[in-house]
């Protein structure tokens, strides 16, 4: 008897998201923060855990309170606010409530992977732009592809993952004006470059902002993004979110980290500066180009991509290796750590260089 297929046909050749799984010492795969929540939140969320919560009920659908304290912090409304369960969900809400089918979705390659994923599964059609040769942007290639494409939404992801390069505000401005989509712009590694298109939500009516609290905010494994909009569009993609979707202890502790911005201020300079010293170490390793960055991980290129990841892997360090990706195959991304791990990364990515090469 043959098995019947009931997933839609143009899913059936999607492979699902499967985060790889290796034995390491040191997790530099996942643009993660390399300190844990700060005491002072983690002990005020242990005593209100203790003494007393209503876990028992909805979490507030809105996530009002957060959003409350996410206005004060922007000098926006909490209105032009939504939050998701991350960002990965805001890109899929925002999808949902704007690509159909047929439909097409305009994204950077090299670029975040969901973004592609995300458009699949609303039956859209995923179509890309190409980074120029040094996986820098380019705003009149973009506008190219706009013209060529005609798509519902453009993607622009800066800093960009995994490639760490920038699109200015004003070449956003300027692509948003003339353009008739919807624009999502991803700003997940905002902190750690400092400019924004936050400015240009109530100047373009057709503009969304994305931030994460998973990357500089340290909080990855409980979940929170939020989107910034207009008023209009924004009730718009409310939509379409799910009721209920961020738990009430995520939103407390984003809430509380709120409260805390000198300690997460000290922790971005401390990645900068670290940003800055990984990347002046790996321009002087021979072997090694790697691109700059404004985000919290530099990608770089090497004659053998595989082999130097399962060098380090060796090592017990984990980065990010591209697989068969054809632009970025040889390409490893690493995230940044503290200073005694960037001083050991360089050692053991040395060493791997040396034995792969026979440098002697």
């Amino acid at each position: 008897m043959m098995k019947k297929e009931y997933l839609r046909r143009d899913l059936r050749s999607i492979k699902p998201y499967q985060a790889g799984k290796y034995a390491y010492n040191l997790k530099l795969d996942a643009n993660e923060s390399p300190w844990p929540l700060p005491l002072e939140i983690r002990a005020q969320l242990a005593s209100e855990l203790l003494n007393g919560n209503d876990y028992q009920l909805y979490p507030d659908s809105d996530a009002d309170r957060l959003r409350q304290a996410l206005a004060e912090k922007l000098k926006v409304k909490p209105h032009n606010i939504l939050i998701g369960n991350g960002s990965d969900e805001l890109l899929h809400i925002v999808t949902t409530a704007f690509a159909g089918w047929g439909d097409k979705v305009l994204c950077p390659s090299p670029g975040f992977s969901m973004v592609l994923w995300y458009a699949r599964l609303t039956g859209a059609i995923p179509v890309t732009y190409r980074l120029n040769e040094k996986l820098q942007y380019s705003a009149a290639d973009i506008k190219l592809a706009l013209e060529a494409h005609s798509p519902k939404i453009l993607h622009i992801c800066t800093p960009n993952n995994p490639t760490g390069s920038v699109l200015p505000v004003s070449d956003i401005y300027e692509i948003a004006m003339s353009f008739d989509g919807v624009v999502v712009v991803d700003e997940a590694y905002y902190e750690f470059y400092g400019e924004s298109a936050l400015s240009l939500v109530d100047k373009c009516p057709n503009l969304v902002v994305l931030r994460t609290f998973s990357k500089a905010m340290g909080m990855a494994g409980l979940r929170i993004g939020y989107l910034i909009g207009n008023q209009e569009l924004t009730a718009e993609i409310y939509k379409v979110k799910p009721p209920y979707n961020v738990n009430s202890f995520s939103q407390r502790a984003a809430e509380l980290l709120l409260a805390y911005p000198e300690i997460m201020e000290d922790r971005v300079s401390k990645t900068i500066r670290a940003r800055e010293w990984l990347y002046n170490a790996l321009v002087g390793l021979r072997g090694v180009e790697p691109y700059p960055s404004r985000a919290n991980f530099i990608l770089f290129r090497v004659k053998n991509g595989l082999a130097v990841f399962r060098g380090l892997l060796k090592k017990g360090i984990l980065v990010r290796h591209f697989g068969n990706d054809p632009v970025l195959h040889n390409h490893l991304r690493i995230t940044i750590g503290r200073e005694e791990d960037n001083k050991f990364i360089i050692q053991s990515l040395a060493e791997v260089l040396a034995d792969e090469e026979g440098w002697s």
